[in-house]
């Protein structure tokens, strides 16, 4: 099986590469260094000479102010690029899976969101995500969307996420104030790239997937751990995510599980590997 990945320099794609290189799985990996996306025709003249069996789209921009700042730009990345990639996909019966984001939810509900949940996109990130969703499923019947919440691990460009930052605070030596009532199932991506090629790989119904290390916590909790599993002595004062002004409504409660696959293992245990086989 052929896989060809855009974003690649991005946390999952670089995960996803590394997923490939351990089964010895056909892999192509593409960065904005190495092609436009919004260049329909050079996205196209691609697929259609590499042919590969999968394709995958990983490119987003991170963070909801950016998008809210050029929506122009969030739309052209997230969706009308994705449905160039969409199409092409049908035309070569590929199968196309879109990466996509807690982020669609409106963060209302107090359990876990499941794939039988709602959307409620309240920002310009998650309606243009959300946007690709809805082309993947209507154009191209051989389709994945797999849905992550925050992700942590390591990544070859230089838009860091919110572990990332955290991770130079604590270097700086900084007090870190973390938001206690924001909720999350924060999950390693390493084990979220080995779950979509195995979704892949054994040619799993096509549809949509929640795939999060199991359970809930508050940043604040996690960020706690993290520092303990470090040994980091920098303090830790818990906050309110509305301290943190945005551009755009964010949603507090974002958790996830899966009602279609088995569940990975425990965030903690995950936040442990990642400790040991990251940072030390």
């Amino acid at each position: 099986m052929k896989f060809l990945l855009f974003g690649s320099s991005g946390c999952f794609g670089t995960a996803f590469e590394a997923a490939c290189a351990s089964r010895n799985v056909d892999f192509t990996g593409l960065s904005h260094q190495d092609i436009d996306i919004l260049n329909h025709g050079d996205v196209e003249a691609l697929i259609s000479k590499q042919k590969p069996d999968v394709i995958i789209n990983s490119v987003a921009m991170v963070g909801i102010n950016p998008c809210e700042e050029d929506p122009g730009k969030a739309f052209a990345l997230h969706a009308t690029a994705a449905l160039n990639m969409i199409k092409e996909s049908a035309a070569i019966n590929a199968t196309f899976i879109q990466t996509s984001s807690h982020a669609v939810f409106d963060g209302s509900k107090d359990e876990p969101y499941t794939e039988d949940d709602t959307p409620r996109a309240g920002n310009v990130y998650a309606v243009s995500k959300y946007a690709a969703e809805m082309f993947a499923s209507t154009w191209c019947p051989k389709h994945y969307v797999v849905r992550f919440p925050t992700m942590y691990g390591p990544r070859r460009n230089a838009s860091p996420g919110f572990v990332d930052k955290v991770l130079q605070w604590i270097d700086e030596g900084r007090e870190l104030q973390i938001a206690h009532d924001k909720i999350d199932s924060p999950t390693y991506v390493k084990d979220a790239a080995e779950a979509v090629l195995e979704l892949a790989l054994n040619k799993r119904p096509y549809g949509t997937y929640h795939i999060a290390n199991e359970g809930i916590v508050s940043y604040f909790d996690f960020i706690k751990q993290l520092a303990a599993l470090l040994g980091a002595s920098n303090k830790v004062h818990p906050v309110k995510d509305a301290d943190f002004p945005s551009l755009a409504p964010k949603a507090l409660k974002t958790s996830m599980r899966s009602i279609k696959l088995e569940p990975l293992r425990l965030w903690n245990h995950a936040l442990e590997d990642y400790v040991e086989n990251e940072l030390k």
